[in-house]
Formats: structure tokens, sequence, C-alpha cells
């Protein structure tokens, strides 16, 4: 129900701030930061003097009692910037294991939430049938006026066993194609990913091999976004690599978890800005933002942190990277990210930025 309902005598000023669960990695982080805030807390604090608390921006100094009173955040307030957006980096069911919901469930469920469209991955193989699969459900169910509209439900092809550039000249024919993305649990592109042979993008030279500007080539050619993939999580030399060569032939290109890579100190807030200014794309997700079984323990401020840093106006296309099954489940997370966007201070147009404007461009649905 709207926050509305709950406090009839109007809204307290807006206090965007900081969030209260400041952690870090580990239980001595926890710990750490628990004696932080003890160090830090008044004995007691008045209504009043909370209240200028929250004003500062700072209630989360006062824990738990003090950072609830947050009268103007409630659910339902995210509902307008959903409509219309966009989710590039999901993992649906089918899949090579299980997952929180199926494609054709999402689909159905994101078209409830009027979002404008979905993009499922697949860290193996290609899964654009799928996704015409559920395109023609949720397609139906408009003409049968279950829905009021469809999403557009995109697939994805991943270059997971081999850059030979054949398999973007017959990808380019499917229907539903999201975009083409770089190694991820293949290619021993991350630690302990062993599935499949080495496949990296740069030679003994630290030039790009032959066959995998061939695939960019041909992605430029054909209009096809691509994305990073794992490929330069800690790499910067293949990911840089990558993205300039992209810029320069014209592909649209994004960088996988660019929030990740910062906050790991693989890149800078200033290399971001820099790759934004190229034209590439940069993926924030809330899987490392939200609190969940993947990460149980993060400090949600880093990640909205570094998305003010970089600048909503160069390139961040907002995800959720959700879809696994000890999870929240794909558009509730989603609406929850975009509700504490909100409650961390960004305006309604940076978010429109991030969730509708970039994602739309990278992927060619502007109109």
């Amino acid at each position: 129900m709207a926050g509305k309902a709950y406090t009839p005598s109007g809204f307290e000023p807006d206090a965007h701030e900081r969030f209260y669960g400041l952690t870090e990695m580990g239980d001595e982080g926890l710990r750490k930061d628990n004696r932080l805030q003890t160090q830090r807390r008044p004995e007691y604090a008045t209504y009043k003097e909370i209240q200028e608390y929250r004003k500062r921006g700072e209630s989360y100094i006062l824990g738990h009692y003090s950072y609830e009173m947050m009268y103007d955040i409630y659910p339902g307030i995210e509902d307008k910037l959903v409509e219309g957006s966009i989710d590039t980096h999901l993992h649906i069911y089918p899949d090579y294991v299980p997952r929180d919901i199926d494609i054709i469930e999402l689909a159905i469920e994101a078209s409830r939430a009027k979002m404008g469209a979905i993009v499922c991955k697949d860290h193996f193989f290609p899964n654009v049938n799928g996704a015409w699969a559920a395109q023609w459900v949720v397609d139906q169910m408009v003409e049968k006026g279950e829905l009021e509209k469809a999403c557009k439900v995109l697939g994805t092809h991943i270059l997971a066993w081999t850059y030979h550039v054949d398999q973007i000249h017959l990808i380019r024919k499917y229907p539903n194609l999201g975009y083409v993305f770089f190694p991820t649990m293949t290619g021993r592109v991350i630690r302990g990913a062993y599935a499949g042979p080495p496949m990296p993008v740069l030679d003994r030279k630290g030039n790009l091999k032959t066959e995998v500007k061939e695939c960019i080539d041909a992605c430029a050619e054909y209009k096809i976004p691509m994305a990073t993939g794992h490929t330069g999580l800690g790499d910067s030399k293949s990911r840089l690599a990558l993205c300039r060569y992209a810029h320069d032939v014209g592909c649209k290109m994004l960088i996988t978890h660019a929030g990740v890579i910062v906050s790991r100190g693989n890149s800078t807030v200033e290399e971001m800005k820099e790759m934004a200014q190229l034209g590439i794309y940069l993926d924030f997700q809330a899987n490392c933002f939200l609190p969940n079984m993947m990460h149980p323990a993060v400090n949600p401020n880093t990640i909205m942190d570094i998305m003010r840093a970089v600048g909503p106006e160069n390139n961040i296309v907002a995800t959720t990277d959700f879809g696994q099954p000890t999870c929240e489940s794909p558009v509730p997370a989603w609406k929850h990210f975009i509700r504490c966007m909100i409650h961390f201070g960004f305006t309604e147009d940076e978010i429109r930025l991030m969730v509708r404007t970039h994602p739309a461009k990278w992927l060619g649905l502007e109109a």
C-alpha cells in the first residue's frame, strides 16, 4: 500500500541518505562496523533531534529505530520508474542449474510490472529460442485481454567455446536476440571456472586476437550489442582492449559488472568515465548491492557511492543479475533496487537514465 495511507498528515521533507547496514565482507568487518556505530551513537536522542539527523542524511548513526523513520520512502514509490524500464542481466530457467523463475513466468511478471524489456543470459549456450517462446506467450495474453501490455523478451548468445566469427553470422538471423557476450564460466577467464579450453582475447604480444576482432567487427556490422562478460573482471588489459577496439569499429560494448570491478580495485572511477566518453556502457547490478545468499555481507552504500561518483549520465546501465534460487526474485529485486536508489538520493531523471534510457540505447530499443 502506498505510503500516503500511513501518513495522513503528509510527508516529511525528503531524507535521502546512506544505508544503515554499514558492513564489509566477513564477520570481522561486521563486528568492526558495529563497534564504530556504537562509538558514534548518542546515548539518547529526542524525536526532534532524530529528525535533524535525518535531514543531514545521518540517521543510520542512530541505529535501527531511527533509520525506520523513512516516511518519504514506501513500497510502490518506484512503480512509475519501473514502467518502461529494462533489466539486461537476468539468469532464468531453462538453464544448466535450477533458477528462481522460468523465462515465461518472468515475462508475465515483468509485463504486469509494465517493464519495457528483459534480457535473459545463459553462461554456456544461446537462449534466444526460449525468449521467442516467452514473447509469444505474453503477446497472446495481451491479445486475450489478460495483460495490458507485453514487455519485450530478449535472449543472448555467448562466445562460450570459440571465437569463430561464423556464429555471429548465424545468430543474427535468430529472433529475440538481445546481445552477444564474451565468456563468463568458460574460457578460464576467472579463477575456478574451468569448463572448456582457455580462451584469452589477447595474443602473446598483448594485442587482440584476429578472431576476437572479427567477432566485434561482425557485431558492429549487424548492429548487435556486445558485453565483456567476465572477461577482464581482474584483467584490465583485456577489458580495455575489447572496449577500445569496439569504440574504433562502432560496436556498442558494455562492461559487465563494472561496479564490482571498481569496488575490488581492478579499475577506477576515472577509467570508467573515460570508457563512457568512448561510448562504452557500464553494468551496475543489484546482486552485489542487496544482501543475499550469494553475497550475505555487503555494504549497500559501496555500489551507490560508485554510481554517484561515476555519474548516472555516464552510460550506467542498472541491472539485477538475479535469478538464483537462494536470492530475491528478479522483478521484486528490481523494484527494491530502484526504491533504494530513490532513498539514496538519485533523482527520477537520473534513475530513468540508468534503468531505461541507457539500456535502450545500448540494445537499440530507443523507439
